[in-house]
């Protein structure tokens, strides 16, 4: 398999949540834990290689992720928005082959998953999981996506608060819909509410 990496894109403001929800705990897999550490173990539990792309000022996540071994970089122009985050944590990783792009507030998604779409990305250009619901039979697609290594300049060029929307829309036609059993790739934490 070619090298596959996660970027987590950490680098939010977090000004829908009131205060810095990667430091918000919640039942993770193990035990209550700061989201971001949640996400992280999940990535980890995937065997995936991981860089966290943090923001100016953030010497406790610099702290907590080099005791845990976790690569890391801060992104000059994170208050400009995820484009920028996420085009910083691309160039950092020129070396990997394919790259899923995850986010630190996405906690529930399953290790499995990561897996499976960096699997997927072995032949597909970009794959997006896609979720059933048993009930009702609506689909919805969720995070983290995945891009083929064809896509680096186009992923370094992204900035604004889009993040990659414009580059999925220009090639449609080439994203692969991945089924998966887990409901985790829709859940984002935005608000307080959001932890329960």
């Amino acid at each position: 398999m070619s090298q596959t990496g996660v970027i987590l894109l950490a680098a939010g403001a977090s000004t829908r949540f009131g205060s810095d929800k990667r430091l918000a705990v919640i039942n993770g897999k193990t035990c209550q834990q700061p989201m971001m550490l949640a996400t992280l173990e999940q990535i980890g539990h995937s065997g995936l290689p991981v860089f966290v792309v943090l923001r100016p000022g953030d010497e406790y996540w610099e702290n907590a992720l080099n005791e845990r071994e976790v690569e890391w970089g801060t992104c000059p122009e994170a208050a400009l928005g995820m484009g920028h985050s996420l085009a910083f944590g691309v160039h950092a990783t020129q070396h990997w082959q394919h790259w899923l792009i995850a986010l630190a507030d996405m906690p529930y998604i399953q290790a499995s998953t990561y897996r499976a779409i960096a699997t997927a990305l072995e032949e597909h250009p970009i794959v997006r999981p896609v979720f059933k619901y048993p009930a009702s039979g609506a689909s919805e697609v969720g995070h983290p996506v995945g891009f083929q290594q064809r896509f680096a300049c186009e992923l370094m060029e992204c900035d604004g608060d889009a993040g990659a929307r414009g580059l999925l829309q220009r090639h449609q036609a080439l994203v692969h819909l991945l089924p998966v059993q887990d409901a985790g790739i829709r859940i984002d934490v935005d608000q307080p509410s959001g932890l329960q």
